[in-house]
């Protein structure tokens, strides 16, 4: 009776809660109301495939650059939506609670944790100086101790339905979870790639632009993608070993590719370590469950040192290539090693005579067709194309009719496949691009000679498993570019000794704006740290700030200068979203009272979030002076581009006061290209912040404590750190080391929190509130007891 009371309790909370936050989404209450009824509904019905919905959509379903909330998101509609027909239909069905034993761990450091987080909320509304209501409030004020505070409460909430939902074995529900957290690490990467087409070439490692996909926490910093990348990989890793059809197998080892791409291009030294962390971690972990399925017929597996040798001579290979054939050049080698994979095991039983005329037919061929290429525009990589497609096509068909004469078809093609490899680099970088292809082409070949003529097969001819190993040369290859065709990570790397210095004053002035023993023991309070930051650091170092004034039943924003000289990345800017089409030329007109007088700078830029590109800018010197002035500025600079169709480039509109220590109330904004209509919204701040939105594009310290730890403490004390470390701790050791170890998801659940806690040692990551949701999930999902093992996952892969 009290299991079916707290269902329906919760599931009229959740959507009481949910409506009331939809019914006042600013980008469309009736559409927004009308969704989340239909994810209640859905969830009723098909509870499961939130474990897909909810991680999948988790990283790019963040609007606030476009509505102006900070507080609240568009994942706890969905999560709200979720609890509120899960727990519907359990009131409905009341499933019988199982046979699941108890355990007091995941209640009581459940418990202690909720405890420690409304203490620490209670007394971030004190800190702010009470509580007040308020749908767009910046980061200074009370509701952001509940954005903070969410997270938690949020997971909390899913655990009865998480537990309800992973007692069946039969529902597979846990992998359903984990082709979520796959599919989110694809949906992260693709807004990263996006970014990449948009802003940058694909393959310039050399600029100073970082990824932040579609995290927009990142607008002051922070490392949220970071966090996203080292939680979702592990995964990744989880669909590549169980994907059971090509189509699967293809997509799983995509995944790992462009996650690959993403974690690259954050220039992140923080996701560098937590992966060469996180993975040998993971590879260690899953030993035993590799045993028991190589422990099946016809499998065969690698341990841990021949992955490494492996891996370490293909990233050797790499190396010799790229330095002179470029990205051209690893790319033909990657497709040469595409076809030696599976070349073993369509020639088991050859001769050597066989074998040995095959190569020379196969050199000779490669040979008259590079002369013919040489011919043609563009010729070696039109040749290298057709023999690669002709390859593949013949190891297929070799694979499906093992007829004799496959032996010196498929020998000879791939010799022909080496020679036009060599050809591509020599044609794109010389005789400085030939030798480091001849050596690797030769390494190939010996490998694949030797593994024809071993008695045993040398590695597996599961596709599985080499479409893993392809993975993961995709990934050394990437390093490799980065690492040799980028100088922006050698600039990275040579600062690290100072910026950890830098690093260790700002913990320590963070620890030292816990000014009393409650402050120590209990924290200053969820939220509460960008404006505590404010009053301890000196005045020069004073970031700006914006907040919305109300004189006269009239509404203005009030804009203040950082204290110091400002360069272009350095302001403090209120921003609003436009049109992909707005090209311009642009003019805007401003109502401004500047009491001491004041530069306005306006300007609208192709702009993702932190980074701009081309822009268009103007300036407005206003004379001190008690009452309203109107300016007037035309945009300087050329045209905005639209940007390639399948990456168009954002268009940002935004406003600063750009002398020091200036301060400025905008009464109101109006943009326009020339004799055109108005492109803002709210530009008389009548609706608060509602489509604006604040970024400090370069000086990110004064927003975080830039040490998962020391966040902890500031927010929650020395009590609030001893629960976290509690409940996180118990979380790795069962995963570790108890009875949970045994699960299929431990290994992967494992990596994951032990990579994000990693990413954790430079930056705060859980004042992110969605990060810090999916991660709290994960660690109570690793604390529920008497989960099934890998032992029934192996009986059903045997059948």
């Amino acid at each position: 009776m009290l299991g079916r009371l707290r269902d329906l309790l919760a599931a009229l909370t959740a959507f009481v809660v949910g409506g009331f936050l939809a019914w006042h989404y600013p980008l469309g209450h009736i559409t927004a109301t009308t969704l989340f009824v239909a994810t209640g509904l859905l969830a009723y019905y098909r509870l499961s495939w939130f474990l897909v919905i909810v991680p999948a959509l988790l990283p790019v379903v963040g609007f606030a650059p476009w509505t102006g909330w900070l507080t609240f998101e568009e994942i706890d509609l969905i999560v709200l939506g979720m609890a509120s027909g899960g727990y519907a239909r359990m009131f409905v069905d009341h499933p019988p609670g199982g046979s699941s034993r108890r355990s007091w761990l995941l209640p009581v450091l459940s418990l202690l944790m909720g405890l420690s987080v409304l203490a620490s909320l209670v007394r971030g509304f004190a800190d702010a100086g009470g509580f007040s209501f308020g749908w767009f409030q910046g980061y200074d004020g009370p509701m952001n101790s509940i954005r903070i505070g969410k997270s938690f409460f949020l997971a909390l909430l899913l655990l009865p339905l998480l537990r309800q939902l992973l007692r069946d074995p039969q529902e597979a529900n846990g992998g359903k979870l984990a082709w979520g957290m796959a599919i989110g690490l694809g949906t992260a990467s693709l807004a990263a790639l996006w970014e990449r087409l948009a802003f940058t070439d694909l393959l310039n490692f050399s600029s100073d632009y970082r990824s932040t996909a579609l995290f927009w926490e990142m607008h002051v910093g922070g490392a949220a993608l970071d966090g996203w990348l080292l939680l979702a990989t592990p995964f990744a890793i989880w669909a590549v070993r169980n994907s059971r059809t090509w189509p699967q197998q293809l997509f799983s080892v995509g995944l790992i590719i462009i996650g690959a791409y993403a974690a690259l291009t954050t220039f992140s030294r923080g996701v560098y370590l937590a992966l060469i962390v996180a993975l040998p971690l993971l590879a260690w972990q899953t030993r035993h469950l590799a045993g028991l399925e190589s422990a099946q017929p016809h499998q065969q597996t690698w341990g841990p040192l021949r992955w490494t040798m492996a891996l370490a001579t293909l990233g050797a290979m790499a190396f010799a290539v790229f330095s002179g054939g470029g990205y051209r050049g690893l790319m033909a080698l990657m497709g040469v090693v595409v076809a030696a994979l599976s070349m073993p095991a369509v020639l088991r039983g050859i001769k050597p005579g066989q074998y040995f005329v095959g190569m020379v037919i196969g050199l000779i061929a490669g040979g008259m067709i590079i002369l013919f290429a040489g011919l043609v525009a563009k010729g070696p990589y039109i040749a290298y194309s057709v023999l690669f497609a002709g390859m593949l096509a013949l190891l297929y068909w070799s694979k499906r009719r093992l007829t004799s004469d496959r032996y010196i078809s498929c020998t000879a093609a791939f010799a022909a496949l080496s020679l036009s490899a060599v050809h591509v680099a020599f044609h794109w970088g010389g005789g400085e691009a030939l030798w480091g292809m001849l050596g690797a082409m030769a390494a190939v070949i010996a490998v694949v000679s030797r593994g024809v003529f071993s008695a045993n097969p040398i590695w597996p001819s599961d596709i599985r498993w080499q479409a893993n190993f392809f993975g993961g040369g995709v990934a050394i290859c990437a390093v490799v570019a980065v690492f040799v065709g980028g100088g922006y990570v050698g600039e990275r790397f040579a600062t690290s000794e100072k910026d950890l210095d830098g690093r260790f004053d700002h913990w320590n002035l963070s620890m030292s704006m816990l000014q009393d023993e409650l402050d120590v023991l209990f924290g200053k309070g969820l939220g509460r740290y960008s404006a505590n930051y404010f009053y301890a650091i000196p005045d020069n170092k004073f970031p700006g700030t914006y907040q919305i004034i109300k004189e006269q039943e009239k509404k203005s924003l009030s804009l203040v200068a950082p204290r110091r000289g400002i360069s272009f990345g350095d302001a403090l800017r209120v921003s609003q979203r436009l049109d992909f089409d707005a090209t311009g030329p642009f003019e805007a007109t401003l109502q401004v009272r500047a009491r001491s007088g004041a530069t306005i700078t306006v300007e609208v830029c192709e702009k993702h979030l932190l980074y701009a590109a081309k822009c268009a800018i103007g300036q407005a010197k206003l004379k001190p002076n008690e009452e309203l002035q109107s300016a007037h500025v035309q945009l300087k600079g050329d045209l905005l581009g639209y940007g390639p169709w399948y990456a168009p480039r954002a268009k940002v509109f935004s406003v600063a006061v750009a002398n020091r220590s200036g301060l400025a109330e905008i009464d109101t904004i109006v943009l326009t290209t020339l004799g055109g209509t108005n492109l803002l919204k709210n530009g008389d701040f009548d609706l608060d912040m509602q489509n604006w939105f604040f970024s400090s594009d370069r000086d990110h310290m004064p927003w975080h404590a830039k040490n998962i730890l020391v966040n902890v403490v500031f927010d929650q004390g020395l009590v609030g750190l001893l629960v976290f470390s509690l409940l996180v701790g118990a979380a790795i050791l069962r995963l570790a080391f108890g009875q949970f170890r045994q699960h299929e998801l431990a290994p992967f659940l494992l990596a994951a929190i032990v990579g994000f806690l990693v990413v954790g040692m430079f930056d705060s990551l859980i004042d992110t509130p969605r990060l810090a949701f999916i991660f709290y999930l994960l660690v109570l999902l690793a604390l529920i007891p008497n989960n099934h093992s890998a032992k029934h996952r192996a009986r059903n892969l045997a059948h």
